[in-house]
């Protein structure tokens, strides 16, 4: 399974929000591998020095080991979310986030002994730091499935109105100066790019004008109406207002016609706005269900 990493964290389904924790957790991860089994204490440590330079190196392959599993996290909530897809979802969490970092930390090390002229075999690394290497990923794994389940358990109260769940039927644009509220019924189409989400009307001539809200697309799509608005791709969900005509794509797809269009005629489009009209080839068939009504 291959996860594009610009794709994965441009608009995470869970917005963990934990960069500092993770360089925390980090530089917790590293303090205690350079402690374990040490005969001296931690303030006679300081005073080494040596121990700034082997508290560095244990750093950065913590953090690369700990953003490792964060990324793949991201990329598994998108394609296999706990609720719906439990083994599938526990089975590529234990496979990508912790058997394959713990096989990358073991030949890292074995690498190390190596160059120093070593087998890793013969020395107490399996016994003693990659024991304890072992139990720091699992611990990770663990954070972020219970980060996730906490963050998802609120979900649904932050994403629908206090009316029995009912569609949203504003949404307010905050701006620098002031707060606009949008019908939805206005709204044409949502779309997604370089991480932030805009709204376009019927009455925005034109793209560049079009107003960036709050959250993210998998907020929008579960707070609108399904039957008035649909998601054709990761970028873009569009009013059925909005779609002109279609027809077949490229592997697939389909490609819209818009209402208003992102560009008129003749105009070039940028290369990061080419799919802003392209139903996805896994969505083809749900989209000519909607659009029947």
């Amino acid at each position: 399974m291959a996860f594009g990493l610009k794709r994965l964290i441009e608009e995470p389904v869970v917005n963990y929000n934990d960069f500092y924790l993770r360089i925390a957790m980090s530089i917790a991860a590293s303090q205690i591998l350079l402690m374990y089994n040490e005969q001296v204490t931690f303030f006679n440590l300081l005073l080494q020095p040596g121990y700034y330079l082997s508290l560095l190196g244990s750093f950065l392959i913590a953090f690369l080991l700990v953003n490792y599993i964060y990324i793949v996290t991201i990329g598994l909530d998108k394609n296999f979310d706990w609720k719906n897809h439990t083994t599938k979802r526990l089975g590529w969490q234990v496979l990508l986030g912790f058997a394959i970092p713990a096989l990358g930390a073991f030949l890292l090390a074995a690498l190390f002994f190596a160059v120093n002229r070593m087998n890793i075999l013969q020395t107490t690394y399996l016994d003693q730091d990659y024991t304890i290497i072992l139990i720091m990923l699992l611990i990770v794994n663990l954070y972020y499935f219970g980060l996730n389940s906490f963050l998802l358990r609120d979900e649904p109260s932050k994403e629908t109105d206090n009316n029995n769940g009912a569609s949203k039927e504003v949404i307010v644009v905050d701006t620098p100066l002031r707060s606009v509220p949008v019908k939805t019924l206005s709204i044409r189409y949502l779309y997604l790019l370089e991480g932030h989400v805009f709204l376009r009307t019927e009455e925005i001539t034109s793209l560049s004008d079009s107003l960036q809200i709050s959250g993210n697309l998998k907020k929008y799509e579960k707070i609108l109406d399904s039957q008035q608005f649909f998601r054709i791709n990761r970028q873009v969900i569009v009013s059925f207002d909005a779609c002109g005509s279609f027809t077949p794509g490229k592997n697939k797809t389909l490609v819209l016609t818009l209402n208003p269009p992102p560009y008129p005629n003749g105009n070039p489009v940028p290369k990061e706005h080419e799919r802003l009209c392209v139903v996805s080839e896994d969505r083809v068939a749900a989209f000519r269900q909607w659009i029947k009504r």
